[in-house]
C-alpha cells in the first residue's frame, strides 16, 4: 500500500497552454525509494527494497458544453533482491464531463496495469484493471433529483495458475430531497452483477438510505447506511445478508488541523474467487503547523475486517489494525518532497495469514 503510495505521486514537471488557456497539457515526473518488510503478505515472507519512476502527462480541455481530461502514465520499478517482481506498469485515463444544461454527468474510462501484494491470496500480484463508469444527475424539481451510476470493472490477473479473474458491472439509483440549503436526504437501490474465472457467478442487491452536505455544524460528509443480499451460484454457492455503508466525514478543527473518518461496509469478490463480507474503518488527521513553510503532516488508524463466506471461505476470518504517516515538504518553488510510514498487523485464524509488515519509503518529485 506504501509502496503504491511512493510510485503514484507524479507533480508537473512542465505546462502547456493553447487556445487561450482552454487546452492545457502538463508533464510530471516522480522518483520514489521504498522498504516493504513483508511483501508477500503472508507469515514468514522476506522483505525488499523498491525504486521506482514515475512518468505522466495530463490533458484537460475546458472549452464547449464537454470538457475532457485525459492521462497517461508509466511506472518502472526495481527491486533489490526479488528482480523477478521488476515491473513497468502503463496507466490510461480518460475522463468527458457535462456540467451544464438541465442533464448533467461525466463519462470515464481507465486501464491500467498494476503490482501490489494481495492479503487475500498471500503473494504479489500482477493484473489489468480497466473500468469504465457513467454517472448521469437530472433534477425533478426545485427538491428532488435523480442520480444515476453505470460501473463496469474487469481485472485480469497473469497468475492465472492460482488466481482468478474478476468481472463486475453495477447499476445504482438514486432520489435525492433538498432538504436544506446544505444538506441533501437520499434513498437508492444498487445491483450488481460479478463474475470470476473459478466458476462464481453472483448477484447483489442493496437498498441504503443516507444524506450528504452539512450533517452537523463544521461536519461535513456524506452518510449512506442499508442492507444487502448476495446470491451466489457456482460450487458451493450461497445466499448471504448484510449491513451495507459507506461514509465519509470532515471536521476541521482548526484552520490547521482537519479530522477525516472513513468507514465502508460491502461485500466483495476476493482473487482466490471467495465471497468477502468487507468492514474497513479510518480515521486520519491532517496538519499543516507553519503557514510560511507549508508543509503537512498526515496521520492515521484504520482497522479491516475480512469475513470469507461459504464453503471456499472455510470459515477464514482476518482483523488488520493500521497505523500510517506522511511528511510533505515543498522544497522552494519547483521541487516537494514526502516521507511517508505505515505499519500493519494482520491477525487470521489461519496461520500463514498471520503477519507484520512496516513499509517506508522516500519520494521527490519536480513541479511548477
Amino acid at each position: 500500500m506504501m509502496m503504491a503510495a511512493a510510485v503514484m505521486v507524479p507533480r508537473a514537471l512542465g505546462l502547456l497552454e493553447l487556445n487561450e488557456g482552454r487546452d492545457k497539457v502538463a508533464i510530471s515526473a516522480s522518483y520514489g525509494i521504498t522498504y516493504d518488510s513483508n511483501l508477500y503478505a503472508h507469515a514468514g515472507s522476506e522483505g525488499d527494497t523498491t525504486q521506482s519512476l514515475t512518468l505522466a502527462t495530463d490533458y484537460n480541455r475546458r472549452a464547449g458544453l464537454i470538457s475532457v481530461n485525459a492521462s497517461v502514465s508509466v511506472t518502472s520499478a526495481r527491486f533489490a533482491k526479488f528482480s523477478n517482481q521488476d515491473y513497468t506498469n502503463p496507466s490510461v485515463s480518460l475522463e468527458f464531463d457535462k456540467t451544464k444544461g438541465r442533464l448533467t454527468g461525466a463519462f470515464t474510462l481507465s486501464g491500467q496495469r498494476e503490482s501490489r501484494s494481495d492479503e487475500a491470496a498471500n503473494l504479489f500480484a500482477n493484473s489489468w484493471y480497466y473500468t469504465s463508469a457513467l454517472r448521469l444527475r437530472y433534477p425533478i424539481n426545485d427538491r428532488y433529483y435523480l442520480t444515476s451510476l453505470s460501473d463496469f470493472s474487469l481485472r485480469d490477473y497473469q497468475q492465472n495458475n492460482v488466481l482468478f479473474d474478476l468481472s463486475s458491472f453495477a447499476e445504482a439509483v438514486d432520489v435525492f430531497y433538498v432538504y436544506t440549503s446544505k444538506l441533501d436526504l437520499q434513498g437508492g437501490y444498487r445491483v450488481r452483477f460479478g463474475s470470476a474465472r473459478g466458476g462464481t457467478n453472483t448477484q447483489d442487491s442493496a437498498v441504503t438510505v443516507g444524506a450528504t452536505g452539512g450533517l452537523l455544524p463544521k461536519l461535513n460528509g456524506s452518510l449512506r447506511l442499508g442492507y444487502q443480499w448476495r446470491t451466489e451460484t457456482g460450487t458451493g454457492g450461497g445466499r448471504y445478508g448484510s449491513l451495507t455503508s459507506n461514509l465519509s466525514l470532515g471536521w476541521p478543527l482548526t484552520k490547521r488541523i482537519t479530522f477525516n473518518f472513513q468507514a465502508s461496509k460491502d461485500f466483495m469478490t476476493a482473487a482466490t474467487d471467495v465471497s468477502v463480507d468487507s468492514t474497513g474503518a479510518e480515521l486520519s488527521a491532517s496538519i499543516k503547523p507553519n503557514a510560511r513553510l507549508k508543509f503537512v503532516f498526515t496521520t492515521g488508524v484504520g482497522y479491516n475486517d475480512s469475513q470469507y463466506l461459504g464453503i471456499r471461505g472455510a470459515g477464514r476470518r482476518d482483523h488488520a489494525l493500521l497505523f500510517n504517516a506522511n511528511l510533505s515538504v515543498p522544497i522552494k518553488t519547483h521541487f516537494s518532497a514526502s516521507i511517508s510510514y505505515e505499519y500493519s498487523n494482520n491477525d487470521s485464524n489461519v496461520a500463514y495469514s498471520v503477519y507484520g509488515r512496516h513499509t517506508a519509503s522516500f519520494n521527490l518529485s519536480a513541479h511548477y
